[in-house]
């Protein structure tokens, strides 16, 4: 678990800590990977996550694992992600709790 100045830092905060259910986190999934929303949407859902963005969008809208990704890095067919699995889930995590707000706010 990540801690910085004893707090838990938000790229590791659970889906409940960040205040989505597991049927909105499905709601959330299932639109990504039916192609529900833009790609301005899922970038700007991304704000924040630069530095992982195009594996987040693969992973949400291709219902693509960390470990599926990095098969496809070991066959040449993408780059390696800049970022661990650890992160990469919490940076995940973080994508949908955005998104969700975005969607709220609209």
């Amino acid at each position: 678990m990540s801690r910085r100045n004893g707090k838990r830092s938000i790229s590791r905060l659970s889906f409940a800590e960040l205040g989505i259910d597991k049927s909105r986190y499905l709601q959330l999934r299932a639109g990504c990977v039916a192609g529900k929303y833009g790609s301005e949407t899922l970038s700007a859902a991304c704000r924040g996550l630069e530095i992982a963005e195009p594996w987040i969008i693969m992973s949400v809208t291709q219902n693509k694992s960390y470990d599926a990704m990095m098969v496809k890095w070991e066959l040449g067919e993408i780059k390696r992600a800049p970022i661990g699995r650890s992160d990469f889930y919490g940076f995940r995590r973080r994508f949908y709790y955005n998104l969700d707000r975005l969607l709220k706010n609209t």
